[in-house]
């Protein structure tokens, strides 16, 4: 089975999942891909096993409109893009395409070069209201936010329309999408790598700082430290944790950058991290802010936690929140119908109300303050991963679907 994954960035969702199908079934992965990205970044098994190609997308011309009405013709472009990618490489004779839909998948003119059906990932359906990147009222409101949810799921629908299948890793995920197309698409999770985000040894230092013994340690970890994944309300939490406990240090991981929505209209331009620090008023010096940081350094972050914080809206659920499940971590996740698909409250973690930060901070103390009542959520979040979202439970279900598409 020779399988071609397309996506803006490797190795993303289709990385880690091309290198086990490799592995494991002696699959031909193959992908053609814009970028190679930081978040993860590719592993030296996946730059060796894998066969990566690029293709570049000409730069459109400057334009003094907005950028998000713009966006079909950018699909348009990359659709274009990959097409003649694809025809420059007449060797490259998959028998599956795989597309991530997140902004549309660049398929459109795929079937005209190449005779294999379609899959799309279906990451997502932006909600036009009440949802993503508009569920903070609480801010200031964004010009964008009317416009930018129907420009994006054009294209996305139109990938989907034109594919033989999709699949989305959870039913929330899924059930985002129009009713009418939800019968074509089915749910697969991609897998966590429970071998890396496990249980083990607490080390005494994280990123080359000192943690002195008997210090807690509570969580953030985001791509990027925005409004969308709730780096401004953890704070608030944070803070008011801190005034309560002197011996705790709040580690957060993520890139000081939005990666969605637009939080430089909240912050009236100043950069998010910053305009959030200086609103909650809290004391730098109690927090270890580590940027980026690999796979490897996140494991042993998580292993150190003695609790983890996931406030985001209802939004895709973030790798973050199931690599600290696996760890063995107590997670207090906010109260949304993404994370109740995958926390169940007093059993694998705890939820409370996203806006209630004196909630979110009370319920945290108690944490904090008996970690051996609690200890039972974390062994349950671990074993419930192992038993419906690690690799070796994820992948057969994937390459079973693959094959089913394949052979239409």
């Amino acid at each position: 089975m020779h399988i071609l994954f397309l996506h803006d960035a490797f190795p993303a969702q289709f990385g880690r999942l091309g290198l086990e199908l490799a592995d494991r079934y002696g699959w031909k992965c193959s992908y053609l891909i814009r970028n190679f990205s930081r978040c993860p970044e590719p592993t030296p098994a996946m730059l060796e096993r894998l066969d990566i190609h690029r293709y570049i997308v000409p730069q459109a011309p400057a334009t003094a409109q907005p950028a998000w009405p713009q966006i079909y013709g950018q699909f348009v472009d990359q659709c274009r893009a990959v097409a003649d990618a694809l025809r420059s490489m007449p060797g490259l004779r998959p028998d599956l395409v795989v597309a991530n839909g997140g902004r549309g998948a660049p398929t459109l003119l795929v079937p005209e070069v190449l005779d294999c059906p379609i899959v799309t990932y279906c990451e997502y359906y932006f909600a036009t209201s009440h949802g993503d990147l508009t569920y903070r009222l609480d801010l200031p409101p964004a010009e964008p936010a009317p416009f930018f949810p129907r420009v994006i799921n054009a294209p996305t629908l139109v990938s989907l329309a034109s594919a033989k299948a999709g699949y989305s890793a959870t039913r929330w995920q899924r059930d985002t999408f129009p009713e009418r197309y939800r019968s074509k698409i089915e749910v697969h999770f991609d897998g966590v790598d429970d071998r890396l985000y496990s249980p083990g040894p607490r080390l005494s230092s994280i990123a080359g700082r000192s943690v002195p013994e008997g210090t807690k340690v509570v969580t953030y970890v985001a791509r990027g430290l925005e409004s969308v994944r709730g780096f401004d309300l953890f704070l608030a939490a944070a803070d008011r944790i801190a005034r309560a406990r002197s011996d705790v240090l709040f580690v957060v991981a993520g890139d000081d950058r939005a990666y969605y929505g637009w939080d430089t209209f909240h912050a009236g331009g100043l950069p998010f991290k910053e305009w959030a620090m200086s609103k909650v008023g809290c004391d730098p010096s109690r927090f270890l802010f580590l940027d980026h940081v690999s796979p490897e350094t996140l494991a042993e972050v998580l292993r150190r936690s003695d609790l983890h914080l996931y406030l985001s809206v209802p939004f895709v659920v973030s790798w973050s929140l199931f690599n600290a499940l696996s760890t063995g971590l107590v997670v207090l996740g906010a109260d949304i119908d993404p994370v109740r698909e995958v926390i169940e409250h007093g059993v694998t973690g705890l939820i409370a109300p996203l806006f209630d930060v004196d909630r979110i901070a009370e319920t945290a103390l108690k944490v904090l303050d008996d970690p051996a009542e609690y200890a039972p959520l974390g062994r349950a979040a671990r074993a419930m991963i192992e038993e419906r979202y690690s690799l070796d439970v994820a992948v057969s279900p994937l390459k079973d679907f693959f094959e089913r598409v394949a052979a239409r």
